[in-house]
C-alpha cells in the first residue's frame, strides 16, 4: 500500500487541529473551510504552470503535522544574528513570536502585534486583520498557513513615521525533529511612513523543518518599505512563502532577496501598484548548488497610471542544483503611462545543474514602456582567456567572474553587514574560497 501524501496527511491532521488551535468557534470554522478548499484545488504539482519547475516529491516528505516545539536557545540565536547598528529585533520561532527574544522596546511609532496571542485575546479582531486567502490559484500553502498558523506577527508603521533604525525580523527553525510549520506576517506602512525591514530565515540543527510563511504587505500613499531579505536555511530545511502586497498612490517599495541558503526555497510574490505614481524595485539572487532548489515566482500588477517597475535577478547553479525564475508583469488598462522592466540572468557552473526563466508582459494599454529578457550561460570564454592570459589560474578566473556576476546584485544592498553576509555565504560556495574571502 502506498504511503499517504502530504494532502491526505494534511486532512487527517487538520481533523484535530482546526478545533484545537486557538481562535474559538469562529476560527475553527474558517480554518475548516481553509482546509476544505485546499482539498478541492489539491497541493500544487507539475502540471500547474507557475510550479512546474518545483521538485514536489522533496516537498512531501516533509510531515505534515502538529510541529513538535523546541526550546530556543538564546546563547545559540546570538551566534547567528548579524549585528546591525540601532536595529530592533523582533524574533520567530517555528511560527510563533518569541518576546524574551526579542527587543523589549519598541521605537515610536511603531506598533508590533504577536498574532499568537491574539487569536486567544480577540478572535474577531484576528479575522479582520489577516487576509483570507483563496482568491488566487496560487493561494494553496497560503490556505495551508490560514488553517494551522498559531501565531506570527503584526508589524505597523503609523502615518507619517520614520523608523529610523532597521526592524530585524528573524525566523527560527528550532525543531530537532522533522517538522512543518507555519507562520503569518503582516506588515503595514501607514501614508508617508517609512521603514527598512530585514528579515533573515536560519535553522538550527539537521532536522529536516519546513517554514511555510503567509504574508501580507499594505503601504499608504506616499509610503516607502525597503525590504531585505536573506535565506540561511540549514542543509536539510526548506521555505515555501506566499507573499500579498498592495502599493498606494505615491508609495516606494524596494526588496532584495538573497536565496542563499537551505534544501528548497519556494517564494511567491504577488505585487499590486494600485495608485498613480506608485514604484517598486526587486533584486533577487540565488545560489543553487549541490542538488538544491530555489524556485522565484513574482506577479506585478500595474494597476494605476504613471506606475513603475524595475525587476533584476540572477541566479547560479552548480552541482546538481536547480533554479527557477517565473516573472509576470501585468499592465491593466487604468495603467496608462506605465514603465515595467525585467531581466533575469543566470550563470551555469557544472553541466548537471539547470535554471529555467520564464519572464512574461501581459499588456493591455497603449503608451506603456515595457521590456524584459533573460539569459542562461556559462562564463564568457573570452573573459577567461584574458583574466588566465594576465596570470590568474583558470580556477581562480572563474571564481572571480563569478563573484562579480553577483555583486551587481549585492552591491545595491542598502545595509552593510548584510552585504557582508551574503558575499560570505557566496564565497563559501565558490571554487577559489580564500581569494573570494579576501574579496569580500
Amino acid at each position: 500500500m502506498n504511503a499517504p501524501g502530504p494532502l491526505e496527511r494534511i486532512a487527517a491532521a487538520g481533523a484535530g487541529l482546526a478545533t484545537s488551535l486557538a481562535g474559538g468557534p469562529a476560527w475553527s470554522r474558517r480554518r475548516r473551510r481553509a482546509l476544505d478548499t485546499l482539498a478541492s484545488r489539491g497541493l500544487p504539482g507539475r502540471r500547474d504552470e507557475n510550479w512546474k519547475y518545483l521538485d514536489h516529491a522533496r516537498i512531501a516528505e516533509y510531515p505534515f503535522d502538529a510541529p513538535p516545539r523546541a526550546e530556543t536557545d538564546a546563547a545559540a540565536l546570538a551566534t547567528r544574528l548579524l549585528a546591525i547598528e540601532d536595529a530592533q529585533r523582533i524574533v520567530i520561532a517555528d511560527g510563533r513570536y518569541e518576546p524574551r527574544l526579542s527587543d523589549s522596546r519598541i521605537a515610536d511609532g511603531l506598533e508590533v502585534v504577536d498574532i499568537g496571542a491574539l487569536l486567544e485575546r480577540d478572535p474577531q479582531a484576528a479575522l479582520a486583520m489577516l487576509r483570507a486567502p483563496g482568491e488566487d490559484a496560487d493561494d494553496r500553502f497560503a490556505l495551508l498557513a490560514d488553517a494551522f498558523a498559531a501565531g506570527g506577527i503584526l508589524i505597523r508603521a503609523a502615518p507619517g513615521s520614520v523608523i529610523s533604525g532597521p526592524i530585524y525580523l528573524v525566523h527560527v527553525a528550532t525543531a530537532a525533529a522533522p517538522s512543518v510549520h507555519q507562520t503569518r506576517v503582516v506588515i503595514e506602512a501607514g501614508s508617508g511612513a517609512r521603514i527598512t525591514l530585514f528579515e533573515h530565515f536560519i535553522a538550527f540543527g539537521g532536522a529536516a523543518s519546513l517554514g511555510n510563511l503567509a504574508a501580507e504587505l499594505t503601504l499608504g500613499e506616499a509610503a516607502v518599505v525597503t525590504h531585505l531579505r536573506l535565506h540561511e536555511h540549514s542543509p536539510n530545511a526548506a521555505q515555501i512563502e506566499t507573499w500579498v502586497a498592495r502599493l498606494a498612490g505615491g508609495s516606494r517599495y524596494e526588496q532584495h532577496l538573497l536565496a542563499l541558503g537551505g534544501r528548497l526555497v519556494r517564494s511567491n510574490l504577488r505585487l499590486a501598484l494600485e495608485g498613480r505614481g506608485t514604484a517598486c524595485r526587486l533584486d533577487g539572487l540565488f545560489l543553487a548548488d549541490g542538488d538544491r532548489q530555489v524556485d522565484l515566482h513574482t506577479e506585478v500588477s500595474h494597476v494605476g497610471p504613471a506606475t513603475e517597475t524595475v525587476q533584476d535577478y540572477r541566479g547560479i547553479a552548480a552541482g546538481r542544483g536547480r533554479g527557477a525564475f517565473n516573472g509576470k508583469i501585468v499592465v491593466q488598462s487604468t495603467a496608462r503611462g506605465a514603465n515595467a522592466s525585467q531581466s533575469s540572468r543566470n550563470l551555469l557552473l557544472t553541466p548537471l545543474a539547470e535554471i529555467n526563466a520564464r519572464p512574461q508582459l501581459e499588456i493591455q494599454v497603449d503608451e506603456v514602456q515595457c521590456r524584459h529578457g533573460a539569459t542562461t550561460g556559462t562564463l564568457d570564454a573570452e573573459q577567461l582567456f584574458y583574466l588566465v592570459s594576465r596570470g590568474l589560474d583558470p580556477e581562480t578566473a572563474r571564481a572571480l567572474l563569478t563573484f562579480a556576476f553577483c555583486r551587481d546584485v549585492t552591491g545595491r544592498l542598502p545595509l552593510a553587514p548584510v552585504r557582508a553576509a551574503a558575499e560570505s555565504l557566496l564565497a563559501a560556495s565558490l571554487p577559489d574560497r580564500d581569494l573570494m574571502r579576501e574579496l569580500g
